[in-house]
């Protein structure tokens, strides 16, 4: 991992908080996969390709009155780049608020996110990852 693909996610995020939500797909290589959490209501175990990003992403939003998230650090992990996130918002089914942290470790190629994997606590992303507590 480089210091480049720190800046190129931290960049990507930066763009997605602009109110480009797209940014972040236009990282992504043609062949990526999508590991999200297994908690998160009605997804499949890994999402493959730019079609797959889109299945999961349309998954996500849809189940959200309100959602917002922002990058509280940057880490680089090896081979990975670990990005906590604090993400709020109101769920449509239930009303339930969220506020909490979730950690998503990105491993890049060439420039392009090629894996990305969800955790729930930040301690979890760091075992996966290899790193200390």
């Amino acid at each position: 991992m480089s210091a480049a693909d720190v800046q190129a996610m931290r960049a990507t995020f930066d763009e997605m908080a602009e109110g480009d939500s797209m940014a972040i797909l236009r990282m992504m290589d043609p062949e990526v996969r999508i590991y999200p959490r297994p908690e998160e209501p009605g997804v499949l175990d890994v999402y493959e390709g730019w079609q797959g990003a889109m299945d999961y992403a349309t998954n996500w939003y849809s189940q959200w009155e309100e959602y917002e998230s922002e990058p509280v650090e940057f880490i680089d992990a090896g081979d990975h780049v670990l990005v906590v996130l604090r993400e709020r918002g109101r769920m449509e089914r239930d009303g339930v608020e969220v506020e909490q942290d979730f950690s998503h470790s990105f491993r890049l190629v060439d420039g392009r996110v090629a894996e990305w994997r969800m955790y729930d606590t930040h301690a979890q992303a760091r075992a996966a990852l290899g790193l200390p507590g």
